[in-house]
């Protein structure tokens, strides 16, 4: 008799850390314990990883590589064929996408908007310790934020601050020079 766990389907798509440095977490989908995150560990949908002050870690989802820097909370919340949804509930990532498929979905979910990727390129997303706002910078490629009745097109060498879910409340920022975490991030 085969258990009902050797019945399952394998997950269709899943996430690798593929590096860390300092202290980072992981607490398994339904689970309230957290560990010590293992290089290599396969990640999957509803996951959670804490990368703590002065750390850093980096996620390999397909062709899409997603670096996280100190004081960041991810969870994975949808991995499926042709479909990579984190939640960035504070903190900051950036994203680089090498390819893109025609019906392929990339997005960051914040406490305030929806960031999805349209085009392979280079993105960051801030989110501040409150979750009030949510900084997102398109350095190559195309983006678009989704909030509650509204959506803009982010072109590449734009960046934007949104406060609140409507999307109303927002600010044009110039492109910021790229910071330490940037060049680490390029570097890797």
């Amino acid at each position: 008799v085969l258990s009902g766990w050797s019945k399952a389907d394998p997950p269709t798509r899943v996430a690798r850390l593929g590096y860390s440095s300092g202290a980072v977490s992981f607490s398994p989908a339904g689970e309230n314990d957290w560990v010590l995150a293992t290089m290599n560990r396969p990640l999957g949908t509803g996951d959670r990883l804490w990368v703590d002050a002065g750390s850093r870690a980096e996620l390999q989802v397909g062709s899409a590589v997603i670096r996280m820097s100190g004081s960041t909370s991810v969870t994975l919340l949808n991995l499926a064929d042709g479909v990579a949804q984190v939640q960035l509930a504070q903190g900051t990532l950036n994203v680089r996408v090498r390819s893109f498929g025609p019906n392929e979905v990339f997005e960051v979910n914040t406490p305030n908007l929806a960031y999805s990727i349209r085009r392979p390129g280079e993105y960051r997303i801030d989110v501040d310790p409150s979750g009030n706002s949510t900084t997102v910078i398109v350095r190559a490629g195309q983006a678009e934020v989704y909030g509650d009745g509204a959506a803009y097109v982010v072109n590449a060498q734009q960046a934007y601050r949104f406060t609140g879910t409507g999307l109303n409340d927002y600010e044009h920022l110039a492109v910021p020079r790229g910071d330490e975490f940037d060049r680490w991030s390029s570097v890797r």
